[in-house]
C-alpha cells in the first residue's frame, strides 16, 4: 500500500516544503496516515515537509485519556510537534441544539483552522479512506443529493488532503499490524444509533452479501466519476457567474438570461447566490430551488426564504438579506429626484447608482438592442428641448395610441411594478412627457417609421457593484 501511495498519491498532494496539520485521533485510520506521513517524509528529505500532529479528546468516553497519551506517545517517537485540545462533546452538542456527530465534526475542523493559522500550516490532513466514501455517497443518496452530493468527499478540497480516500480498511489494518503500530477502538463507532453507523454497520455489509462484493468501490468509482462531471459543471458556472451576476455590500441581482441556460447551470447560480447573501454554505435546499426556478422571472414575484428574502424586480432576480425588507436596494443606490440632459451618442451615468442611459444613432450591442426602444430621429432633433432621463415627478404621464394620455402611477399598477421601485425607476421623458420606461413600458410618441433614420434610447448594462 505504501509504494503506490509514495510513489502516486502523495506526490499529487504534497508540494515541497509543505507543513501539514495532521488530524490523528488514535484510531487504525489516522495513526497509519501519521505513520504514512513520517515514512514519506523520512525518505524524501529534499522535500523539507513538515509534519505536526492535532489531536482532540472528546472527554466522553473513560478511554479517551489513554488514547491522547498514546497519539503524544507516537507524535514523540516520530519526532512530530504535538497539539492536544480538550472538550466537552456532548455538552458542546447540547448547547448548540445539533446532533452529537456533527456539533463534534465543527469543533474539531473550527480546532484545525485555528491551528493551521497560528503555526502556518498549509494542509490539513485527514485519515478518511474507501469505506468513509461509500458509506457518504449512500448517505448523501439517501438523503437526495444531487452530483454535488453524490461526488462524495475530495482528495484534495479547501487545502485539506485525504491520501488514503482509495485505500479499503481491511488494508489499514494490515498495515498498522505489518508495521507495528498501536491503536485504539472506538466503542462508540460500532453503535448502530447514529445515521452513518447504520449505513457502516448494516446496509453497507448487506449490499455486499446481497449484491456487489466490490460495494466500496463501485460507489468509490461512482464518486470519481460525479466529481469530474461536477469539477466541469461548476467551469461553466463560474464563466456564467461573472457574466450574470452582479454583487454589491446589500444584495446579489441575477440577470434574467440565467434562465435561458440549462437547469443544471441556472439551479446552481441560484445556489450560490443565496449562499453568498446567508452565509450558509450548503446554500438553499432543492424544494426553494425548483421554486427560483419556475417563479423568478415574474414581474413584481417576491418570496420569503430561509435568513433571506428573494424579489423579481425590472433589472434582474434580486437576493437581499432580511434586515433590508424595509430598505430595498434600490432605493439605496438611487437617489429621489435627479435630472440628466442627454445629448446623442453619449453615456452618461446615473448619479449614486451603477446605471448607464444613452441615445444613439445606432445601437452600441446586442445587449443594448435588447433593453433599447427607438424613436424617429428627426422628430427627436427637431423638439424645441433636449430629452431628458430623470426620476418620476408628480404630473407624469405618458401617451398610448387609441388611449390617450395614461398617469405614470397607472402604468406602474397595469404593469403590475411594486411600490418599493417606483420611486426609483428612471424615466426618459421631454418636459413633462414619459417617452419610455426602460423594462417596463414605452409611450407611442415619436414612433419610428421604417423610411427614417432612427435615433436609439437605451440603457446599456445595469450592474451592482460594491461601493467604494
Amino acid at each position: 500500500m505504501f509504494s503506490y501511495l509514495n510513489s502516486e498519491v502523495l506526490p499529487k498532494l504534497i508540494p515541497s516544503n509543505s507543513r501539514i496539520l495532521a488530524a490523528v485521533s488514535g484510531g487504525p485510520d489516522s495513526v497509519a496516515l501519521a505513520h504514512i506521513l513520517y515514512s514519506y517524509q523520512q525518505q524524501n528529505p529534499d522535500q523539507k515537509i513538515e509534519v505536526i500532529i492535532s489531536h482532540v479528546n472528546h472527554m466522553v468516553r473513560k478511554e479517551s485519556q489513554s488514547e491522547a497519551e498514546m497519539v503524544a506517545r507516537l507524535a514523540r517517537e516520530w519526532k512530530f510537534p504535538f497539539i492536544l485540545h480538550e472538550f466537552d462533546a456532548k455538552k458542546y452538542a447540547d448547547n448548540s441544539g445539533k446532533g452529537f456527530q456533527e456539533a463534534s465534526r465543527e469543533w474539531r475542523y473550527a480546532r484545525f483552522k485555528e491551528d493551521m493559522a497560528k503555526l502556518d500550516c498549509n494542509l490539513l490532513a485527514t485519515a478518511h479512506h474507501l469505506g468513509d466514501q461509500a458509506e457518504t455517497v449512500l448517505y448523501r443518496l439517501l438523503r437526495g443529493s444531487g452530483t454535488a452530493g453524490l461526488a462524495g468527499i475530495y482528495p484534495c478540497k479547501d487545502k485539506i488532503i485525504r491520501p488514503l480516500l482509495s485505500v479499503p480498511k481491511e488494508a489499514i489494518l494490515e498495515y498498522c499490524l505489518a508495521e507495528g503500530l498501536p491503536f485504539a477502538l472506538d466503542s462508540s463507532n460500532f453503535e448502530p444509533c447514529y445515521g452513518r453507523n447504520k449505513i457502516r454497520l448494516n446496509l453497507l455489509p448487506y449490499l455486499e452479501k446481497e449484491y456487489n462484493k466490490r460495494i466500496h468501490e463501485a460507489l468509490g468509482r461512482t464518486a470519481e466519476l460525479l466529481r469530474w462531471d461536477e469539477e466541469y459543471i461548476n467551469s461553466q458556472v463560474n464563466k456564467k457567474w461573472e457574466q450574470l451576476v452582479q454583487l454589491n455590500a446589500e444584495g446579489c441581482l441575477v440577470d434574467y438570461r440565467a434562465w435561458d441556460e440549462p437547469e443544471a447551470i441556472l439551479s446552481r447560480i441560484l445556489r450560490r447566490a443565496a449562499s453568498t447573501v446567508s452565509g450558509e454554505p450548503r446554500g438553499l435546499e432543492y424544494k426553494y430551488i425548483k421554486l427560483l426556478m419556475q417563479e423568478g422571472r415574474k414581474t413584481g414575484w417576491r418570496q420569503d426564504l430561509p435568513d433571506i428574502k428573494v424579489e423579481s424586480t425590472k433589472y434582474g432576480f434580486l437576493f437581499f438579506r432580511r434586515e433590508l425588507e424595509q430598505k430595498h436596494i434600490q432605493d439605496i443606490i438611487i437617489p429621489l429626484d435627479w435630472e440628466i440632459t442627454l445629448v446623442p451618442d453619449n453615456w452618461y451615468p446615473i448619479p449614486e447608482s451603477n446605471l448607464q442611459i444613452g441615445i444613439f444613432s445606432e445601437p452600441q450591442t446586442d445587449l443594448d438592442i435588447l433593453f433599447g426602444t427607438e424613436f424617429d430621429r428627426h422628430k427627436i432633433i427637431t423638439l424645441d428641448s433636449p430629452l431628458i432621463c430623470r426620476s418620476r415627478r408628480p404630473g407624469d404621464k405618458m401617451y398610448f395610441k387609441n388611449l390617450g394620455h395614461k398617469k405614470i402611477k397607472k402604468v406602474f399598477q397595469d404593469k403590475a411594478v411594486p411600490q418599493t421601485e417606483r420611486k426609483s425607476t428612471p424615466l426618459l421623458a421631454y418636459k413633462n412627457n414619459v417617452l419610455w420606461i426602460p423594462g417596463v413600458s414605452r409611450s407611442d410618441c415619436y414612433l419610428p417609421e421604417n423610411s427614417l433614420p432612427r435615433l436609439y434610447g437605451l440603457i446599456a448594462r445595469i450592474r451592482m457593484v460594491a461601493p467604494n
